[in-house]
């Protein structure tokens, strides 16, 4: 008989086992995850701001408008607002454009401008042509519906105009 060999299993360890997977410090891919999160957050917050900024002559307009409105429901002095109103338009305008662009304009070149910059064809074909004339003539009736009417239209424009960043849309209304 051969002598007993010795059972080479027995010389085996037992399987270890890795230590768990720690989430402090993160994989480098996370590290750059992170800070592209960090750079699109910057970015927004900081167009928000810039944005938040640059409609502030809006936010005044309106708020100014929404004066005008109620002066006129307490006393109904259609002259006084119709004038109030262009004299907002045209300092709004000149707030989101240039002034050499918008100062000049009057008549039916302003309403053609305010049309082009607000997409529209109301100021010129609709309640906006109280504003070519209307506040120029000493004896004026106005229709307290129509006047309304552009209240709300002066109100669509200051919220929705073009601004373009400063540069006017006056190839057509000039």
């Amino acid at each position: 008989m051969q002598p007993a060999q010795p059972d080479p299993l027995a010389e085996l360890r037992d399987i270890h086992l890795p230590g768990p997977v720690e989430a402090w410090p993160p994989a480098p891919g996370w590290w750059f995850v992170a800070i592209l999160l960090f750079c699109a957050l910057l970015a927004l917050i900081l167009w928000l701001r810039r944005r938040w900024h640059v409609n502030a002559y809006r936010r005044l307009a309106l708020r100014e408008l929404s004066q005008i409105e109620q002066r006129y429901a307490q006393d109904a002095d259609g002259a006084v607002t119709l004038l109030a109103l262009q004299q907002l338009m045209k300092r709004t305008a000149i707030a989101g454009y240039s002034r050499t662009a918008v100062a000049s304009l009057s008549g039916v070149a302003w309403t053609k401008f305010l049309d082009a910059t607000g997409a529209t064809q109301e100021f010129s074909l609709g309640p906006g042509e109280l504003l070519i004339d209307g506040p120029y003539q000493p004896t004026l009736s106005l229709d307290p519906a129509q006047l309304l009417s552009l209240i709300g239209l002066c109100r669509r424009w200051i919220a929705q105009h073009d601004r373009q960043d400063g540069q006017p849309v006056v190839g057509e209304a000039t």
